[in-house]
């Protein structure tokens, strides 16, 4: 959750009338984003990070006016609102709205917003962030802006996007950043050996107990390469617990739709929600699959340490029309 200094921050920037943006914390779109609203600002504007739940949860950063939101839910405040999600609309009060789910990230729309297409610096980390964000990151330079996300500390990240801002790709060879690249090198190699213990089915659910050892993202993409047709990985959040659904590109499985159920979104093959009550919540998810259990891989640091099933009361006929609209049947297993 964003911090009281963060709060008392952000005071202090309205008192000085600064232009103020709110982005996404947690992935390379949204720290772009940010960096590319300091370019516009030309350095001279204040950005908090923070994530959907917590626009969502009714924080007290839905009290103040946002000069710009990019890669959120849009809070009742916004003036302009930039992003790529379909389930996130804007609000009724923005004066502005950059809005389009076609796009491949809210980066390659708030180059447009804040109108830096002559950029040479700011094109390229759009470029950069576009990979991340479709998941198909192919240069070694994603890879590095993914891995300084994704291994910095939350407090650090706006100091990230402000480097970005500043020294663009370069930034990403200071010691610090080094560090923090390195940092997810190691914790994306654990990714692939946990990846290696999970037997592979069309439907692989996982709860872990937290995402310091595991990207949760990269395990589901390494999953759905290896043939799972729908992923969802659980992990706590501040008190709570964080759903993460995805669905191969080539699955008629919409993930936003479900997450919007569960009061979250995204986007088809790529969405996410924060619940309160978990069990609840994966009985929301096998309905809309279909499902007549969850068997749940329970992942303790980087080891299955064993399996809770849920079973899920359905009617035959039910179960059949819940197949025949989601276009896939998950109960049967793949061997791996």
């Amino acid at each position: 959750m964003p911090s009281l200094a963060d709060l008392l921050a952000l005071l202090w920037a309205k008192l000085r009338s600064k232009r103020t943006c709110l982005s996404h914390s947690s992935d390379a779109d949204g720290i772009v984003c940010a960096a590319l609203f300091l370019k516009h600002v030309k350095g001279d504007g204040f950005v908090l990070l923070a994530e959907p739940y917590e626009i969502q949860g009714g924080s007290w950063v839905n009290l103040f006016k946002w000069d710009y939101v990019l890669d959120l839910p849009c809070p009742p405040k916004a003036q302009v609102f930039i992003d790529h999600h379909k389930t996130n609309k804007p609000s009724p009060r923005v004066k502005e709205v950059y809005h389009d789910p076609t796009s491949p990230s809210a980066a390659a729309l708030a180059l447009r917003a804040f109108k830096l297409e002559g950029d040479p610096v700011a094109q390229k980390l759009v470029e950069l962030a576009n990979e991340c964000d479709t998941a198909n990151i192919t240069s070694d330079e994603a890879w590095e802006l993914n891995d300084a996300v994704k291994g910095a500390p939350r407090s650090k990240r706006a100091k990230l996007a402000k480097l970005l801002s500043k020294l663009g790709l370069e930034a990403l060879k200071l010691p610090e950043v080094q560090g923090w690249i390195a940092r997810n090198r190691e914790r994306r190699e654990r990714t692939k050996q946990l990846a290696d213990k999970i037997p592979i089915e069309d439907g692989v659910f996982i709860e872990l107990d937290g995402e310091e050892d595991v990207s949760p993202r990269n395990l589901m993409i390494t999953l759905e390469k290896r043939g799972a047709k729908v992923t969802c990985v659980i992990t706590p959040r501040d008190g709570k617990y964080k759903v993460h659904l995805g669905s191969r590109d080539d699955s008629d499985v919409d993930c936003s739709k479900i997450a919007a159920k569960l009061g979250g979104g995204g986007h088809k093959h790529a969405a996410g929600a924060t619940v309160d009550d978990l069990n609840k919540a994966l009985k929301v998810i096998a309905k809309k699959l279909g499902l007549r259990k969850v068997k749940l891989h329970v992942v303790r640091g980087s080891e299955v340490v064993g399996v809770r099933v849920l079973r899920i009361r359905r009617s035959k006929r039910r179960t059949e029309r819940l197949r025949r609209r989601t276009g896939t049947s998950l109960n049967s297993s793949t061997t791996k």
